[in-house]
């Protein structure tokens, strides 16, 4: 009998051998690259220096989810063009008309205190007053700087590229009116997320992404992108023929 106990704690010993032995080692799990000590509200008020110094811009403003009502039976899902700051703009704004249900294009010049528009029927420049524009882009490098200074609690969310440059990634929240200058008609008191990024060695806004309500009229998941580029780059605005 002692012989049989025996046996078979010496094969209960190989089994264990064998089976640490064939065991895989335990790996490690990565340890995460942390964020640089950045202050985003730093990160911020450079944006802001750099904003106001903006001679002249490219942007695109686009609906990822909703519209913008211009006017009853007329939403604009999105807004194209450049900026001579402080006074002059040219733009282009793609609309759908709800009835009969149809895409247009409505074209935008302002030099100074005069503005022009194309009818979006016979699509005919005419003259308009400033007020009568459904998008207004002037002193764009001070509406940018108010939003900017309007943002509550940042966060440094991440470093990222963004069509090749290095950036930081802001989130932060500010309410509807703070951007009434670049949405015109901004509701009051409504609360919406802003994510800005922001270029890591000059310090330009690249673009902001907007999520929530802005105007009485949006949708709840209302999502608007505005995409900034050609900084600085001369441009050509002039009245049309």
């Amino acid at each position: 009998m002692r012989r049989w106990l025996g046996l078979w704690w010496v094969l209960g010993v190989q089994t264990w051998v064998l089976a640490t032995g064939c065991s895989p080692a335990p790996t490690s799990t990565p340890t995460p690259t942390p964020l640089p000590l950045v202050d985003p509200a730093a990160v911020l008020q450079r944006a802001v220096a750099q904003v106001l110094a903006l001679k002249s811009v490219a942007f695109t403003l686009e609906h990822q989810i909703g519209t913008t009502m211009l006017f009853p039976g007329l939403e604009m899902s999105k807004a194209s063009g450049v900026v001579d700051i402080p006074e002059k703009f040219s733009l282009k704004v793609e609309a759908e008309l709800e009835f009969p249900r149809s895409y247009v294009e409505i074209n935008i010049v302002t030099i100074g205190d005069q503005a022009y528009m194309t009818d979006f029927v016979t699509g005919q420049w005419r003259e308009v007053p400033l007020d009568a524009l459904p998008v207004s882009l002037g002193g764009l490098g001070r509406t940018l700087a108010d939003i900017i200074e309007a943002v509550e609690a940042p966060q440094l969310a991440g470093a990222e590229q963004l069509r090749g440059r290095d950036a930081w990634r802001v989130t932060g929240r500010v309410r509807s009116q703070d951007l009434a200058g670049l949405v015109p008609g901004a509701a009051e008191d409504l609360e919406v997320a802003l994510e800005l990024w922001l270029d890591q060695g000059d310090g330009l806004l690249l673009q902001a992404l907007i999520t929530g309500p802005v105007l009485p009229t949006d949708v709840p998941e209302a999502v608007r992108l505005l995409v900034l580029d050609q900084f600085n780059v001369p441009v050509n605005i002039t009245p049309p023929e």
